[in-house]
């Protein structure tokens, strides 16, 4: 009965070589997940479409066992992407295994924010927000939010805080900036709006920083906050909140999250309120929203299935988008992060969805399947490699 059984999803891992971190976790995503699973972690460029495979790091779990190989193997049956990868590249591998890459819209900030601003409902949550073109359209925003951000638009160059500057424009013409310096939040004044610019504008470049008004979170300690609500398909294709907590920063400008203090979002909003009611309320309006963003995602188009996404609530109770990142990484602490095994199991799900019944229980495994792949290419060609 054995040769019946439905054999492990094959998935792949695609992972940049300037990020080893991503590769590490794909095992120990491996090692989480409950049930039984083929990975492959490789790098674009050792994709081979003509051939129908791929060369890299191959973690096959059955039983609970691990076992590990590096070699050429058949293309997987889905392919999460943890690294940026061409949406011409994208649309030719699908060609091939048909809609089955996912979190394949690695965007920046500013393409994040046009997009969010284009649906009507999220565009209530979302800071005005600016692109940071030429040296002139820095002052009048200052000078009508009084307190900023300039963030650079490349998620690249943006995680924990660095390159990010807090400027607040204070009485009689002063600016005190915020940034961040050695894993240390930095405090730097200026008497004058021209000091700051002389000290601040060569050091960035005109069209990779936006600007964004500042929101005055509700604060710890006088410290400042914001949550973090990640977000994830489940094995049934659907949407879900795997992770929500609030951080508080170590300073009252902008969370490092390195060094936050972490609360689950109901004791945090306990210090703030003992109404039950107000406090499933705030939980309600985190949730839906984090829903929303996702539900847009895919009204566009886009094939996501793995987010982090940065909000921010006012003194009102107002929620606000900050930041969405397509390449989140796994919480680690005292509060459950089910984003480190979700993404296995929507691919795992994908892998299954419209595969033949006859191929679902032959259960070969993928070395076994690399000859009969080979020849099936030599039928076909595809522009690559």
């Amino acid at each position: 009965m054995d040769q019946y059984k439905q054999k492990p999803p094959f998935i792949g891992i695609c992972v940049s070589k300037t990020k080893p971190l991503f590769e590490r976790l794909a095992k120990e995503r491996l090692e989480q997940y409950p049930g039984d699973a083929t990975l492959i972690t490789f790098h674009i460029e050792d994709l081979n479409l003509a051939r129908r495979n791929v060369r890299g790091g191959y973690l096959e779990k059955i039983g609970g066992e691990i076992n590990r190989a590096e070699g050429v193997y058949p293309l997987p049956d889905v392919i999460y992407l943890q690294c940026h990868v061409d949406n011409n590249v994208v649309k030719q591998v699908e060609r091939v295994i048909g809609r089955k890459i996912f979190n394949s819209f690695i965007f920046d900030k500013w393409e994040c924010w046009s997009l969010l601003a284009k649906d009507n409902e999220l565009r209530n949550h979302l800071p005005d927000t600016k692109k940071l073109e030429y040296r002139t359209n820095l002052y009048p925003f200052l000078h009508q939010y009084k307190d900023i951000f300039l963030k650079p638009i490349d998620v690249s160059h943006a995680h924990n805080s660095r390159g990010i500057f807090r400027v607040k424009l204070q009485k009689k013409g002063k600016i005190k900036i915020f940034y961040r310096e050695r894993n240390k939040m930095q405090e730097k004044s200026f008497k004058s709006y021209q000091k700051f610019q002389e000290w601040t504008l060569p050091s960035l470049s005109f069209g990779e920083y936006i600007l964004q008004k500042g929101i005055d979170t509700v604060k710890n300690s006088k410290n400042a906050t914001d949550i973090r609500i990640n977000m994830n398909k489940n094995s049934k294709g659907q949407w879900e909140v795997s992770m929500i907590l609030v951080r508080v920063a170590s300073n009252i400008s902008h969370v490092i999250p390195k060094f936050a203090t972490t609360y689950s979002i109901s004791n945090f909003i306990k210090t703030i309120t003992y109404d039950k009611g107000k406090i499933e309320d705030v939980e309600k309006s985190v949730t839906d929203l984090g829903l929303k963003i996702c539900r847009v995602l895919d009204k566009f188009g886009y094939h996501m299935a793995d987010l982090g996404i940065d909000l921010g609530m006012d003194k009102n109770g107002h929620v606000w988008i900050f930041e969405i990142n397509p390449l989140p990484f796994p919480f680690r602490g005292t509060i459950q992060d089910h984003s480190l095994i979700r993404p296995l199991e929507y691919a795992s799900y994908l892998a299954l969805t419209d595969r033949p019944k006859q191929e679902q229980e032959q259960g070969l495994r993928p070395e076994q399947e690399l000859k009969q792949k080979q020849e099936s290419s030599k039928k076909w060609w595809w522009p690559w490699k």
